[in-house]
């Protein structure tokens, strides 16, 4: 009896140990393994957004950045392009897709040192780029040179062999329908005014752009019509690097705009004095 007791003693000790001891069950281990997976995963898809959200800010600054040093570049070019008075700063042939002026910079007057480049800025709509050729000029029309010269080249003749060729922007496109390049006029007689006066406001610009025999599609200015060119406005829209798509993973392009008016003093508001470009009113 007393075995017994004993034996039976023992084993209600050793039942109560295993009681007290902690520990996980299977499905324990599997719910908490599970939650895990879901919280790293969590964890992992905010990073990636996060790293894509300041990847795709950061190209739109960088393209924001690139398309106004280029724009500016031009523009700065277009506003020197008053080299004399009356001559034609817009070249014959420019179109909705390509602009020709002359520039030039420096203190001496351009007939006078002859420093004068026609800049033709050309939009490639199938590769989505800009593209600069510059022309030296070999002096004014009439000075007798004609060797290796374009003679229909605005108030100046030009070589015809470039003397650099530069891509100024990739990832270049049309801002909904609008052109690369636009050209207006001063209204003159026979223009009607903005709503159909029959007086038109002179001594404003036209706001119709000039169309010329077909522009805005393929159709360039002829020389009649670049002689009266007094301002250029110039709109494209720059996609972001690796995202020259629109629909390319959110990656938003940049609209620019900007324009340049050729006038070295304020415009004659007579019917009697058309206004020009590069001119003084009388």
């Amino acid at each position: 009896m007393m075995t017994r007791s004993s034996s039976t003693g023992t084993g209600t000790r050793r039942g109560e140990r295993w009681r007290e001891q902690d520990g996980f069950t299977l499905i324990e281990v599997l719910v908490a393994s599970i939650i895990a997976v879901v919280v790293s995963l969590a964890a992992f898809s905010v990073l990636q957004l996060t790293t894509e959200d300041v990847s795709r800010i950061t190209e739109r600054t960088h393209a924001d950045q690139t398309g106004r040093v280029a724009l500016e570049k031009l523009m700065l070019q277009l506003h020197s392009a008053c080299v004399a008075l009356e001559v034609n700063p817009i070249v014959e042939g420019s179109s909705a897709e390509k602009i020709k002026f002359v520039s030039s910079s420096g203190k001496e007057p351009a007939f006078a040192t002859g420093e004068v480049d026609m800049h033709e800025i050309t939009y490639n709509k199938v590769e989505g780029t800009l593209k600069e050729t510059v022309y030296q000029s070999t002096g004014p029309e009439g000075s007798g040179i004609a060797t290796g010269s374009n003679p229909g080249s605005g108030n100046y003749l030009f070589s015809t062999t470039p003397s650099s060729t530069t891509k100024l922007l990739t990832g270049v496109k049309q801002t909904g329908s609008t052109p690369i390049f636009q050209y207006y006029r001063y209204y003159i007689k026979g223009d009607k005014g903005p709503k159909g006066e029959a007086e038109p406001p002179y001594g404003e610009l036209n706001p119709t752009p000039l169309t010329g025999p077909s522009l805005p599609a393929t159709g360039e200015l002829t020389r009649a019509e670049a002689e009266s060119v007094a301002k250029a406005a110039v709109s494209f829209t720059l996609a972001p690097e690796h995202h020259e798509s629109v629909i390319a993973k959110g990656g938003q392009p940049v609209a620019l705009e900007d324009s340049a008016v050729f006038r070295l003093t304020p415009s004659s508001t007579s019917p009697e004095h058309p206004n020009s470009p590069c001119s003084e009113a009388p």
